[in-house]
């Protein structure tokens, strides 16, 4: 028997024809779903905003790339030798060194020895497409330092080498990092070990995750050739190294013992001698700089070191997005079929 639609009358149809039209039927359910799959993969992969890399128990935040701390605009200087009283043109990213071709003599470049926190906000800046003036340097210095004799966002700069104070708990420095970072990106959360919002090992890996960068002061973390004249040591304690933990490998273990935090370290001695700090291992394709740093010697415990994170959205990764997409399609699938198999006749 058949049965069809002629002119509005119904005749009966054989169950042959049921089968063709329910497979027909699965198949649209199916071709939505991979339309909603080819969208997300889509917009996973929009500039800026990528889906992670995790392979393994590993994340590392792609796009993410490493920026050495320099000079990097024409802004002038005016805290005197051995700046030229005039604007000055951008400085290589390795001009730390100096002259001499060494790091850690007196020849070393003020601007670019004390640009760590700069820096490292305009690695997470660019990785954001935060656009101009706000991934430079000099700028971004400018419009966070208040203290010294600098005049935030004047475009120019009164205290090369002074560094930047980050607001450690107890000693009444100013928020000169957090000011810098909310001009740059925008507003940030702030972990401190101190006032009782420190970062654990599972909010870390958490974020990293979820696409957020985290801005690490590292008090006490200076590199080993920073010359000396580009700190007075009375102000270590309160400035630190700045850098940027942009990927988390857990070693597929349930402890955290032997976590490793991938590190974008501004400080550009690393890549140019080939060399690591202490503790440290070789990052992907054999980097010395990013470089893997075993989560012990992060150290999340430090009682001076402070975590900045951006509130930009979450990017979740590429399979938190489909597998519940995917499994709400093939529900559908599979309930429209049941739906379909109760209230078709039967022979």
């Amino acid at each position: 028997m058949r049965r069809g639609r002629i002119a509005g009358i119904i005749e009966p149809e054989d169950s042959d024809g049921f089968r063709r039209r329910g497979v027909l039927r699965v198949l649209a359910v199916l071709a939505l779903g991979i339309s909603v799959l080819a969208l997300l993969i889509s917009s996973a992969s929009t500039p800026y905003q990528p889906a992670n890399a995790r392979i393994s128990g590993q994340t590392i935040l792609a796009g993410f790339a490493l920026i050495d701390q320099h000079k990097d605009t024409m802004m002038l200087c005016k805290a005197g030798v051995p700046c030229p009283p005039v604007p000055s043109p951008p400085h290589v990213p390795n001009d730390v060194k100096g002259v001499d071709l060494v790091y850690g003599t007196n020849d070393d470049c003020p601007h670019c020895s004390a640009y760590c926190a700069p820096a490292s906000i305009a690695m997470i800046a660019t990785f954001r497409g935060v656009g101009l003036p706000f991934t430079q340097q000099d700028d971004i210095y400018d419009a966070g330092k208040k203290t010294a004799g600098e005049i935030q966002g004047n475009g120019i700069i009164e205290t090369h080498g002074m560094g930047m104070f980050s607001g450690i708990l107890g000693t009444g420095s100013p928020w000169e990092v957090q000011d810098a970072f909310n001009w740059s990106i925008g507003l940030h959360i702030q972990h401190n070990q101190g006032d009782g919002t420190a970062l654990t090992a599972a909010q870390l890996e958490s974020y990293i995750v979820l696409g957020h960068p985290v801005l690490w002061l590292d008090h006490g973390g200076f590199p080993e050739n920073l010359s000396s004249q580009a700190y007075s040591s009375s102000y270590t304690a309160e400035q630190g190294h700045a850098k940027v933990i942009a990927g988390y490998y857990n070693n597929d273990t349930a402890d955290r013992v032997d976590d490793l935090c991938l590190i974008f370290d501004p400080w550009p001695e690393y890549n140019d001698k080939g060399i690591l700090p202490v503790n440290a291992t070789k990052g992907p394709g054999g980097s010395f700089d990013p470089y893997w740093l075993p989560l012990n010697d992060v150290n999340l415990s430090d009682p001076l070191d402070q975590y900045l994170v951006d509130t930009w959205p979450d990017i979740p990764e590429f399979q938190d997005v489909v597998l519940p997409v995917l499994g709400t399609v093939l529900a559908a699938t599979a309930a429209s079929a049941i739906v379909r198999r109760r209230t078709e006749p039967r022979d």
